[in-house]
């Protein structure tokens, strides 16, 4: 059969189901394909890696102007480069700039830009951001040379925010800033804080202002209505144990600690979590022993994630008495009993639609008890091995004939996001 014959949306659903590098081999082979293949419909997810845009040809412009691609990773761009991008991309909608030196002038030429990631740049200024009046997501990743009142004010402008990533390793933004930033940010749902590298403690007010002539209603409105709380880089006491007491709203909290703690006072998350009546997502790296707060998680958490955690299984049975009805788990447990975990997790969280667990060789009727839960959608190995020809890869097969290929099993990659934060990978 001619592949003009079938339809081209018979072959562009195919095409959906196509890594990179095989549309690339599938765009080689023949005009058809190659003018099918650079559909935007097959590119509307694909972020591009821009990457000494001098050098970048006319035709490879012209490919992506055809694909319309919105979203691209620049490294190392001049203010030469800056305008070429903004003139060959002007749709563009999500930029992540890495290790640029230069003033970010034209940047205000993107007039579609809805997220922006600053990473390790050194910018004079950045008042070129105010005029992105569509910019809902921010990131600003150790951002140097600009002062911090050209950042708050900077920031200030971009009232249509929902989410902001402001990471500085130096100290904790100061309050009267942070105030300042959240008053003029009346739609932020999320916002994602580094702590700094000393811990200086702020002041009982950072996130919960008292409702004095001094704090707007707007400020308290922000606070009120912010849906997700991630702290980096975190130890206490850099927050009081009433630091959340105001953040009633909140659904989900992330705490990635900045090393273990080998006391269990203070552990001021204990007190946190017990002010956060509508918390559904809670995810804590490292930190301290997971009995130490196991009996804190609150019942409405659904989703929960524990990275680099030291634990034990009675604290892990502690932590299901508590979520009866988890339905997703990241369980990345310093554990001991590694080989008693995966046969506890059907019996402690029956209800789970997703895990993410380490394989750690356990025997092969311990893994196979997974398939009791009948939940279960998908199922994220964590050590699993490039190998294909691995026991594991055995395993998972038997996994599959047995819940009747209900489970997806994904064998994790060490691939980072390259378009998101550097903190955050």
């Amino acid at each position: 059969m001619e592949v003009t014959e079938l339809p081209e949306e018979v072959w562009l659903h195919v095409f959906h189901f196509l890594s990179y590098s095989e549309k690339c081999s599938i765009r080689s082979s023949c005009t058809f394909f190659k003018r099918l293949i650079d559909r935007p419909v097959l590119w509307k997810n694909t972020t591009v890696h821009l990457e000494k845009l001098r050098f970048i040809k006319n035709h490879f412009w012209r490919t992506l102007g055809n694909r319309r691609i919105k979203s691209v990773v620049v490294q190392k761009a001049d203010e030469k480069e800056w305008a070429q991008l903004a003139s060959r991309l002007p749709w563009l909608q999500s930029l992540t700039v890495n290790v640029c030196c230069s003033a970010l002038h034209s940047l205000g030429d993107l007039r579609h830009l809805k997220r922006l990631v600053l990473r390790r740049c050194c910018c004079p200024s950045l008042t070129a951001l105010t005029s992105l009046h569509l910019l809902s997501d921010l990131c600003l990743c150790e951002v140097t040379r600009a002062p911090r009142s050209d950042i708050s004010n900077a920031v200030c402008h971009l009232t249509n925010l929902t989410s902001l990533h402001y990471h500085e390793s130096r100290t904790p933004l100061s309050t009267a800033a942070l105030h300042n930033i959240l008053q003029c940010l009346p739609n932020l749902q999320h916002l994602s804080l580094k702590m700094g590298s000393n811990q200086y403690p702020v002041p009982s007010d950072y996130f919960c202002p008292a409702q004095t002539n001094h704090i707007s209603e707007n400020l308290l409105c922000t606070m009120g209505s912010l849906l997700s709380l991630e702290l980096l880089n975190y130890m206490d006491p850099v927050l009081p144990p009433t630091g959340l007491q105001g953040l009633t709203s909140l659904k989900c909290l992330t705490v990635h600690y900045r090393g273990w703690a080998q006391e269990p006072k203070p552990c001021h998350l204990k007190t946190w979590l017990s002010t956060l009546p509508v918390l559904s997502e809670l995810n804590i790296s490292m930190g301290y022993q997971l009995g130490v707060y196991a009996k804190s998680v609150p019942a409405t958490v659904h989703r929960l994630s524990l990275k680099h955690v030291m634990g034990e299984l009675q604290a892990l049975q502690d932590v299901a008495l508590q979520v009866p009805d988890l339905q997703h788990l990241h369980l990345d447990l310093c554990f001991q009993e590694r080989q008693s975990l995966i046969a506890n997790v059907p019996k402690f969280f029956p209800k789970l639609q997703s895990l993410a667990v380490r394989h750690h060789n356990v025997p092969e009727a311990e893994f196979l008890k997974l398939a009791k839960l009948t939940s279960l959608r998908s199922l994220v190995i964590l050590d699993s091995s490039t190998d294909p020809n691995s026991p594991l890869k055995v395993l998972t097969y038997k996994l599959h004939i047995q819940t009747n290929y209900r489970v997806h099993v994904i064998h994790f990659s060490d691939l980072k996001d390259q378009s998101a934060c550097f903190c955050v990978n």
